[in-house]
């Protein structure tokens, strides 16, 4: 059966063991419940601001091996330019605590080396001599732009058995595709489901509507690829092209009887 206890706090009242107990365990249990089935990845928060050649990440969640990791305080590291691409990655840390918990922690670092096993990445740039570091973005397109701007594309968002694309990202294509005054079924339908979900979907279903463009089976799963041709379809819509049965340069022949 379904169930709701809260204990009351009044003066002189003495908790009972059994709800100190319910206390202690209801917000692990709930966690869980809700994150179960997803893959790893950011759940919230984690923005990333530059200012005077210092770098923040704010405050976030992050789902990892299982478990819910979390940030209460910005972190903020020094940026200065190099000219190289560079990695903001999380690197998970087990810890051995006494026999009274278990834990692990989440060190947020910077280098040029991609993420490996044990490892996320928040974001990459290449920081020009004398430039800014932009963390903000004016369209789709911006957020592939190589200097001088934060790429995000590439951090894994927490999703439905997989992680996918970053929320915002796909909240930013949903918004210019709708904008083409496109009237293909798959692109109102697409664009909604990422519209009333808040950019939290399912990575299966984003393959599956780039499958729907493309006309051929999608094997690479990754953010990168994912991005570029969600890039290639807006780009289509934006030319006037909303055809999904226009494919790899055929276009559709009518047979006249």
């Amino acid at each position: 059966m379904f169930k709701f206890e809260s204990p009351v706090f009044v003066h002189k009242n003495i908790l009972k063991k059994e709800m100190l107990d319910e206390l202690r365990d209801y917000p692990l249990q709930i966690s869980r419940m809700m994150l179960e089935g997803c893959g790893d990845g950011v759940l919230k928060g984690t923005e990333i601001t530059w200012e005077d050649h210092v770098l923040s990440v704010n405050p976030g969640l992050i789902l990892h091996g299982g478990n819910l990791y979390r940030m209460e305080e910005a972190f903020r590291i020094d940026c200065p330019a190099s000219d190289q691409l560079t990695y903001i990655k999380v690197r998970f840390i087990t810890m051995d605590y006494e026999k009274d918990r278990i834990g692990g922690l989440g060190d947020v670092y910077m280098d040029e080396i991609p993420p490996e096993n044990g490892e996320i990445e928040l974001g990459r740039f290449r920081l020009q001599e004398g430039a800014r570091l932009r963390t903000t973005y004016e369209n789709f397109e911006d957020y592939q732009t190589e200097f001088d701007t934060v790429n995000r594309i590439h951090m894994p968002f927490i999703g439905e058995g997989s992680p996918g694309l970053w929320a915002e990202l796909l909240m930013e294509f949903a918004y210019e595709l709708l904008k083409t005054g496109t009237d293909n079924l798959y692109d109102t339908c697409f664009a909604m489901q990422i519209l009333g979900a808040k950019g939290k979907i399912a990575r299966e279903l984003t393959a599956w509507y780039v499958e729907k463009s493309v006309g051929r089976k999608v094997t690479d799963f990754s953010n990168g690829f994912m991005y570029e041709k969600l890039r290639g379809i807006l780009k289509e819509r934006q030319n006037g092209n909303s055809d999904f049965d226009r494919k790899q340069g055929h276009t559709r022949q009518m047979l006249l009887l």
